[in-house]
């Protein structure tokens, strides 16, 4: 279980700091092609646009593995740990019931609009809107871990880096 958690919590740090290499050197690329030579790209905005999406989407679902979603935890710092388990799984519990509505119902728009294709690319926008879906397994999977941490010890994620060396930084911090 720990190494199933680890190699998604993995995936998707890896996955997004892709999606934003790419979308960082896509806006540059396109800003400067657009000032200097007066050359735009349609199809390249459209796919930016698309990868902007995934980093949203993915990057909530991990956001909400490594507790950095927003919060007013006034009322349950407050509470006994007992209070604040049930308040915990309470919120998962919430969390994944809005999941799977936004599951069932971006699957049910693939369905209707998904074989129509993009007017820039021409790529169906069911694989655009696929997006929901997939990322919304991850937040239901990283609830589920919450629920089951409440309970038995589960590792913490990886938030960052913690020594700068790992980036191949030599000297202080």
């Amino acid at each position: 279980m720990k190494q199933l958690i680890s190699g998604i919590d993995k995936f998707l740090s890896i996955f997004g700091i892709t999606l934003n290499a790419i979308l960082v050197s896509g806006v540059i690329i396109s800003v400067f092609l657009r000032y200097f030579f007066s050359i735009a790209f349609v199809e390249s905005e459209e796919l930016l646009t698309m990868v902007f999406v995934a980093t949203t989407f993915f990057g909530s679902a991990l956001g909400l593995r490594e507790g950095e979603h927003i919060a007013i935890t006034n009322f349950v710092d407050n509470a006994s740990s007992r209070a604040r388990r049930v308040f915990a799984i309470i919120c998962q519990v919430i969390i994944i019931f809005v999941s799977l509505v936004m599951f069932y119902y971006s699957i049910r728009m693939i369905g209707k609009v998904g074989k129509v294709a993009s007017p820039a690319t021409g790529i169906k926008r069911g694989w655009y809107y696929a997006i929901i879906p997939v990322s919304f397994v991850f937040t239901i999977f990283y609830s589920v871990v919450d629920i089951v941490g409440q309970f038995i010890p589960i590792p913490a994620p990886d938030k960052g880096y913690d020594d700068d060396s790992e980036l191949g930084f030599q000297g202080e911090k």
